[in-house]
């Protein structure tokens, strides 16, 4: 919607209403800035996105955050998007703005149902599309599926599944040799990690042959990796220490990691750095990675950071 409302020269402003959407944020305004210098290339003149960042639940940031959209409407209209939304003042917030505003288009997504705002249209979009059936059956255990049910339960993927997904890979922090409370604080679990790793071949390229009779490669002589470093996320839940064992491990076998700061934000929204990045799992919302290593204790959250897998999902189990 957010380009269909650029394409017609509006202003779009994406808001981050928490700060474990700051992600999600960042890389739509992102994608919006690609789609806008497209066309201006073809010679068209669309509106142009804007990245605002509040935290709703913080003190007066409702009454701030209403206020500065309100200022910004051009022509009494506004359009808004606001993607990953949770928490009780989101309703408030949508609410005032449409009392300000009357001329307001504002869409936001949210997984948790109970978000929206009495009397707002709201559609549920339940289809399993982001994670192979292996990875669902994985994320359908979390309690909040199962207990809390403030996710609704996953309907019908309505299109074949010409494969169940690579099988979970299991391993368990426990036997002789590991170390710390946990497998992040481990540096054998690291190498673990490493060697999964490197038997998926991440980061591996091909020499390529050429003859007279095939086509030259245009990256020296080698044909991409088919799966990079950028790929791979290796989330645990909550805070991390600055010093893990799990990054010395991965660090020993030669693997690129870093762990994800507030600085790092922009960096894994749009995977410049083609690194294995270690990051708290609330903080991630919203990104999708072809192959994540989840490491598990007793306050993980499967939904959030499982459901981040496209294809290849790990489990460390404490």
């Amino acid at each position: 919607m957010a380009i269909q409302w650029l394409r017609c020269g509006h202003h779009v402003y994406v808001v981050s209403t928490w700060s474990d959407s700051r992600v999600a944020s960042i890389m739509l305004y992102h994608l919006l800035l690609q789609t806008v210098n497209t066309q201006q290339s073809a010679g068209v003149s669309p509106g142009q996105p804007h990245l605002l960042q509040y935290d709703l639940d913080e003190g007066n940031d409702v009454k701030k955050t209403v206020n500065d959209l309100s200022q910004a409407a051009r022509g009494g209209s506004l359009y808004v998007i606001a993607d990953e939304v949770i928490g009780s003042k989101f309703p408030t917030f949508c609410d005032k703005l449409l009392t300000q505003v009357p001329h307001l288009h504002l869409w936001a997504a949210s997984c948790y149902h109970r978000n929206a705002p009495a009397g707002w249209q709201v559609e549920c979009l339940t289809r399993p599309l982001r994670s192979p059936p292996a990875v669902v059956r994985e994320v359908e255990q979390d309690s909040s599926f199962t207990k809390h049910r403030d996710v609704l339960p996953y309907s019908e993927r309505g299109v074949p599944d010409h494969t169940d997904g690579p099988p979970v890979t299991r391993l368990y922090h426990r036997s002789q040799g590991h170390s710390g409370d946990s497998p992040v604080d481990c540096v054998t679990c690291g190498r673990d990690v490493a060697s999964f790793l490197h038997s998926l071949r991440v980061g591996v390229t091909e020499n390529v042959t050429t003859t007279a009779t095939t086509a030259i490669s245009t990256n020296g002589g080698t044909t991409p990796p088919c799966l990079q470093w950028r790929d791979v996320l290796v989330l645990h839940w909550y805070n991390i220490s600055d010093d893990p064992g799990m990054i010395k491990g991965l660090q020993e076998a030669g693997i690129p990691v870093q762990m994800m700061k507030d600085d790092d934000i922009e960096d894994v929204a749009m995977a410049r750095s083609d690194v294995v990045w270690v990051a708290d799992g609330y903080r991630v919302c919203g990104l999708e990675r072809k192959v994540v290593v989840c490491l598990e204790d007793e306050l993980i959250s499967r939904f959030s950071c499982m459901s981040r897998c496209t294809s290849q999902l790990m489990i460390i189990y404490p």
